[in-house]
């Protein structure tokens, strides 16, 4: 997993300022958009690994209707590395937050966990960028702490970028508590 790990902080430090904050017509400074961030952190993704014919790299595949999947379960994560068709290679789901919106933060983990604990994918990661794992921490202790206990939760790994062409740091859903 770790060649994983180390491609999607690759890919985040490659993202340029003007996907982290978008300058609009009433705030020059910019404003956050995960789905802009998304699109160049796929981009950058797709540029690091080229063609490769085992696993593919695939945005928000939509899970509603999905058959193998539960009911409440089916949603669509912003990324996944797998082999589509088959669930035996189903390997990283990504989630990608770019503020510290409860519900948001409250979504992503719980998919993330879902995705791991049922579904057979080997590694969760949750991206948020612009902020620090320490700022989540603080914001959201109440959603995460519960989260820690979950079975899966040491194959969750959150990563952060602060900023443009930063360092990431990386923490384990499991180990935040005992980190911070």
């Amino acid at each position: 997993m770790q060649e994983y790990i180390d491609l999607i902080e690759n890919a985040l430090q490659r993202i340029v300022g003007a996907y982290f904050l978008l300058p609009t017509t009433y705030t020059r400074a910019g404003i956050t958009r995960e789905r802009i961030f998304c699109y160049e952190f796929y981009h950058q993704i797709r540029c690091l690994i080229g063609d490769n014919d085992l696993l593919l790299l695939h945005g928000e595949i939509d899970k509603r209707g999905h058959r193998d999947f539960a009911p409440g379960h089916r949603v669509n994560p912003d990324f996944v590395f797998h082999v589509p068709g088959t669930h035996e290679r189903n390997t990283v789901v990504v989630e990608v937050k770019g503020n510290l919106n409860e519900a948001g933060i409250r979504k992503d983990f719980n998919t993330l966990l879902n995705f791991t604990e049922h579904y057979g994918y080997r590694l969760g990661i949750f991206v948020l960028f612009g902020h620090s794992v320490k700022e989540l921490w603080k914001l959201r202790k109440g959603i995460l702490l519960p989260l820690t206990h979950r079975p899966t939760a040491e194959r969750i790994l959150i990563i952060t970028i602060e900023q443009p062409h930063g360092n990431c740091e990386k923490l384990p859903l499991s180990e935040i508590q005992t980190e911070l």
